[in-house]
C-alpha cells in the first residue's frame, strides 16, 4: 500500500509539473513541493522493504535451529502426524505444492499424495480446488501453497515426541 501510494504521489507531482491537475490541491501542495517529494520518496521506500523477505525459505530450511518469532530456538523434528496432498495428473500448482513441501521435509512427515480422480467422492469434494495440503486432519491450503504461513504453521508448532515402536526419522 505505501509502495502504491508514494507512486501516486509522485505521479501527481509529474503531472502537475507536465501542465496542472484538472483539480485543485491543497495549500501545502504549492508550498512544501520538497516535503512531498520526500514523503512520496519515503512511501516508496517503506512499501519496498515491507515487501522484501528478509530470508528465504531454503536459508531457513537449511538451518535446523532457527529462531522463532518469539526469538527462542526451535529444535529440530517433524512436528505433524501426518500430511496429506491431494493432487491430480498434469497440475502444475500440484506440482509447486510438493515442491515446496519437500523444501520442509525436516520439519513434515512424509506427504501423502491421493489422486482425487481415483475416487469420485474426492473428485466431486474437490474439484477445482486442488491441490489441497491436509496436515493432521485439517485443511490448511487449497490451490496454492502459501510458503509464508507454512513456514509460520511450522515455527509454532512443537516437535512431536517420536514413540517407541516408531524410529525417529534422521535430522
Amino acid at each position: 500500500m505505501l509502495l502504491f501510494l508514494g507512486i501516486g504521489i509522485l505521479g501527481l507531482i509529474a503531472a502537475d509539473r507536465a501542465g496542472g491537475l484538472p483539480m485543485n490541491m491543497p495549500r501545502t501542495w504549492y508550498i512544501d513541493r520538497n516535503l512531498w517529494i520526500a514523503l512520496g520518496l519515503v512511501a516508496i521506500g517503506a512499501g519496498w522493504h515491507l515487501l522484501g523477505d528478509r530470508k528465504s525459505a531454503a536459508e531457513e530450511s537449511r538451518t535446523a535451529k532457527s529462531p522463532g518469532r518469539d526469538g527462542h530456538a526451535r529444535p529440530p523434528g517433524v512436528r505433524f502426524e501426518r500430511v496429506v496432498l491431494y493432487t491430480r495428473p498434469g497440475c502444475h500448482l500440484c506440482d509447486l505444492a510438493r515442491d515446496t513441501l519437500e523444501k520442509y521435509r525436516d520439519s513434515l512427515p512424509t506427504p501423502i499424495e491421493i489422486n482425487i480422480d481415483t475416487d469420485p467422492a474426492l473428485r466431486a469434494r474437490f474439484s477445482t480446488c486442488i491441490p489441497v495440503v491436509e496436515i493432521d486432519g485439517k485443511i490448511r491450503f487449497r490451490g496454492r501453497v502459501n510458503e509464508v504461513l507454512l513456514r509460520r504453521l511450522i515455527e509454532a508448532t512443537p516437535p512431536r515426541k517420536a514413540e517407541p515402536d516408531q524410529p525417529s526419522r534422521p535430522v
